[in-house]
């Protein structure tokens, strides 16, 4: 074996050293130009019209089971579930189960019409909601924003009304308060 002097040994530590801290930086920058390659990230679930629908019926049949777990798995983890202008406020699955575990039994949800901007991942629902038997329910509209193939903006507008759905939407049969003879 040669006995490499002092000198020559400090350069062979270095070169060793040199070309392993190069190695780390050179696999650094390819991880990194890999994880920012778009070919590489992962698509955002995107759904369609019938995959919407689905969604929306899963929550429905969620709400009027008690199914927490079931309700809160149809949102994002940081969804937003608002009435507007000011009634109604949740924020994340952390304030969405509490919320939706307060469900009692005999509470219903159905929705009539859906549909979707499949391009925007945008949609509605339109909506019944109460409680099996009694006289009166609420019925609305929520506008519903997808990410990732969940709910991340819940949007409704509530109006109560007569129980039966169909009741609630007929024309005949009422004294409407706003309509032509109040501008004439």
């Amino acid at each position: 074996m040669v006995a490499l002097t002092r000198d020559r040994q400090t350069t062979c530590t270095a070169a060793v050293v040199g070309t392993a801290v190069l190695s780390v930086v050179i696999a650094t920058l390819l991880l990194m130009v890999a994880v920012s390659s778009p070919s590489l990230q992962k698509e955002p679930r995107r759904l369609a019209k019938d995959e919407f629908g689905a969604l929306m019926n899963r929550l429905a049949d969620a709400w009027s089971r008690q199914d927490t777990k079931q309700a809160v798995s149809c949102f994002a983890p940081d969804a937003i579930y608002m009435e507007p202008p000011d009634k109604q406020l949740y924020r994340g699955h952390w304030q969405l189960g509490p919320y939706f575990a307060a469900l009692r039994p005999g509470t219903f949800m159905v929705f009539h019409r859906v549909s979707l901007d499949e391009s925007k991942q945008v949609g509605f629902g339109e909506f019944s909601f109460g409680r099996t038997g009694a006289k009166t329910a609420d019925h609305g509209v929520a506008v519903v924003e997808l990410r990732d193939g969940r709910i991340s903006l819940w949007r409704e507008y509530v109006q109560p009304g007569p129980a039966a759905f169909e009741t609630f939407v007929a024309i005949e049969g009422k004294s409407w308060k706003w309509t032509i003879e109040n501008y004439q």
